[in-house]
């Protein structure tokens, strides 16, 4: 369980540190979105620092949906 939980704040934390570096990103390059919307190059810079997180988090769900689970069937009803 205890390594269960590290690999989804390790997941949660690639997601987390995408969303900062893009914004850095934006914020070094000078582009305000509210002026004017997003480009193709941004949005893919975007998923290029963001999705590995993403990847992470659905490796994390299938580990864990491939674990016994530890319940037992009485603690189900």
């Amino acid at each position: 369980m205890e390594g269960s939980r590290k690999r989804l704040l390790v997941a949660l934390a690639l997601i987390a540190g995408g969303v900062l570096a893009f914004f850095a990103f934006l914020a070094v390059l000078g582009i305000d979105p509210d002026d004017r919307p997003l480009g193709l190059l941004e949005w893919i810079v975007a998923g290029v620092l963001i999705g590995p997180g993403f990847g992470y988090l659905i490796q994390w769900r299938r580990l864990k949906d491939r674990q016994p689970s530890t319940r037992s069937a009485d603690d189900l009803r």
